[in-house]
């Protein structure tokens, strides 16, 4: 079976085709061959060498992706070959071996997730970082307010594209930031109202003449550093924060005052809290029917080949795309 490697961090040329041996199935696991493989920014970050992980014998990316249960093991219970299935495979982050730029791939039984009818492979693809991301911090851990105003910085990904139509469905006003300008009329679709600005300066700014007297209510922000520091300084009384990134910078400030105005500020990391794959199991199980209805809608901007995986980190890289870029097969 073909799977990409990468044995080196460095540009996205370091990403090698391999033929390698089919994997082995154990007692409790199953065997997916894979249809469609969802990129995240994490990925480019790891062949940067941005991420905290040891390359050795070849580093296969990829946490996301939908297939078919080809094989099960002994022991397997609730799947069965034929399943549609799809992962948020957090081990893919650490073992060498665990990615799903690959054409099959063994995960225990528990760690798989069902798939909706009506959602085919490359829909399916781009959904689970997305849906769970948002719907775990934004709804179980950090609840959104009743009513208010929430901000969603870097909206035009997939995590940012779903948060916003979750806001929007719970009749939240939603204003929705990007740094380009081409995108603004695809995140006005979606019902935010866009501020275009790269500079966190102006986008406070921009974002601050947008909310109006009555403040900000929620932030959803994966980019922190100054970009946070900025927007802080906007939360109203009994505010909150959700920081799920560091795209912008580790550190940002908060003002001595946030204790007067008891603002909550939250930290999400994705990897620990579905790290459990009961607990991923639940929020999958919980979230999945605003897919099924559509009520939020990952749009996949463009799918490649698994083979050009190099192009398809090249397109990443020139942040082009709204929504979510695909590797098929």
């Amino acid at each position: 079976m073909k799977k990409i490697v990468l044995k080196r961090t460095g540009g996205p040329e370091v990403l090698e085709i391999l033929e390698v041996k089919e994997p082995d199935i154990g007692d409790g696991e199953v065997l997916i061959d894979i249809r469609a493989t969802g990129l995240n920014w994490s990925e480019v970050m790891i062949r940067n060498g941005d991420w905290p992980v040891e390359i050795q014998n070849g580093f296969c990316l990829g946490s996301e992706c939908a297939g078919v249960v080809e094989k099960a093991g002994k022991g397997v219970q609730r799947l069965s070959p034929g399943d549609r299935v799809a992962l948020l495979y957090v081990k893919a982050y650490t073992q060498e071996e665990q990615g799903c730029y690959a054409e099959k791939i063994v995960v225990p039984e528990e760690c798989v997730l069902k798939l909706p009818e009506g959602l085919d492979f490359r829909e399916a693809a781009a959904v689970p970082m997305a849906i769970l991301t948002t719907y775990d911090s934004m709804v179980i851990r950090s609840p959104l307010p009743e009513s208010g105003t929430v901000v969603v910085t870097a909206c035009s990904g997939s995590v940012g594209i779903a948060a916003v139509q979750i806001a929007k469905r719970r009749g939240l006003r939603v204003i929705a930031t990007t740094r380009s300008g081409e995108k603004k009329s695809a995140i006005a679709e979606l019902g935010g109202e866009v501020v275009v600005a790269s500079d966190p300066v102006r986008l406070k700014e921009n974002v601050a003449q947008l909310a109006g007297s009555e403040g900000i209510d929620y932030i959803f922000d994966p980019i922190g550093g100054e970009t946070a520091t900025q927007l802080l300084s906007l939360l109203s009384g009994e505010g909150t924060y959700v920081g799920y990134g560091n795209l912008g910078g580790n550190e940002f400030t908060v003002s001595s005052s946030f204790r007067f105005h008891q603002l909550k500020i939250h930290g999400y990391v994705v990897l620990r809290n579905l790290a459990d794959p009961q607990k991923m199991q639940a929020v999958w199980n919980e979230a999945i029917s605003l897919i099924e209805t559509r009520d939020v809608v990952v749009p996949v901007h463009k799918t490649f080949p698994l083979c050009e995986a190099v192009q398809a980190h090249r397109e990443f890289e020139n942040h082009k795309h709204f929504g979510k870029l695909i590797l098929v097969q």
